[in-house]
């Protein structure tokens, strides 16, 4: 596209003004008679210094410029540059913002778990500003884990998140004991999603001392809540079995004890040894 300008020429015979620029070597695109005395001449916009030029030093007035094409596009565009940076803006951001988390709701009869919901969702990924995730089966298997819950769907329309919780019965009694190790030895797995750890994975502990506690801080003080947390320690064992086969010491060792690892066995007058490590599990409102 030619990038054009037209002049607006006010005079006596401004008709003529068309041949005077071609004349001067400047081409005459189209020339419009507007008034009896005025006439809009389009040139080309690399020819308008010179055309302006030629027509200075006669008797036409030039009143008015106006760019057509690119050029009028280019001058549009610097004269609003503000303006257009400003649309740019908002549309960018308002699309950036689409995929963004604007807001978390939690509904459903299961809303009462709404703080316990939303460090599940944060822990996931899923935060107020945050990019949401393309994968949530991990957080909703976590929700439903808690006391009571039986469904839950997590959705998200434009920049809402909405987690719907339903739990199978409202009046159930949740255990408000606090949760106590299972048995003496190393702390291989704890989820606590209500209460206080009073230890971490990796530390020793001893049988009955307290995992978590009922309570939390508020402030300068604490306050008793109800205890939602699993924990599984890990401890050595050495057992004899009077079988006449290794295998069978082994199988009935897995089905006294469960998991085992480390295993190491040993031939005995009665029969065989087992020893290795196993585990043993707790929890308290947590499936």
């Amino acid at each position: 596209m030619l990038r054009k300008t037209q002049l607006y020429i006010e005079g006596l015979s401004a008709w003529r003004a068309a041949d005077k620029l071609t004349k001067g070597g400047v081409g005459v695109l189209s020339m419009q008679k507007t008034q009896k005395n005025a006439v809009l001449i389009e040139v080309e916009s690399k020819d308008f210094k010179k055309a302006f030029a030629i027509l200075r030093g006669s008797c036409y007035n030039v009143k008015k410029v106006r760019f057509r094409g690119l050029s009028f596009l280019r001058t549009k565009c610097v004269r609003r540059a503000g303006l257009l940076a400003g649309v740019c803006f908002f549309v960018l951001f308002t699309l950036g913002m689409q995929t963004r988390v604007l807001r978390i709701d939690v509904t459903g009869s299961g809303a009462c778990y709404g703080r316990e919901v939303r460090e599940i969702l944060s822990r996931g990924g899923i935060t107020v500003l945050g990019a949401y995730p393309s994968d949530t089966a991990k957080m909703t298997a976590e929700i439903l884990s808690l006391p009571r819950v039986s469904f839950c769907t997590i959705g998200k329309s434009g920049g809402i998140v909405t987690v719907e919780v339903q739990v199978s019965d409202d009046n159930a009694v949740l255990d408000s004991r606090p949760l106590l190790a299972p048995a003496s030895g190393r702390v291989e797995e704890l989820t606590v999603v209500r209460g206080t750890a009073l230890c971490a994975v990796g530390d020793e502990i001893a049988e009955g001392a307290v995992v978590v506690a009922s309570s939390e801080p508020v402030g300068e003080g604490t306050r008793s809540v109800i205890v939602i947390a699993r924990v599984k320690i890990s401890y050595g064992f050495s057992r004899e079995y009077a079988c006449a086969e290794e295998r069978q010491a082994l199988a009935q060792a897995e089905l006294d004890l469960g998991e085992l690892r480390g295993i190491h066995t040993e031939k005995t007058e009665g029969g065989w040894r087992v020893e290795g490590t196993t585990f043993k599990s707790a929890s308290v409102n947590l499936g």
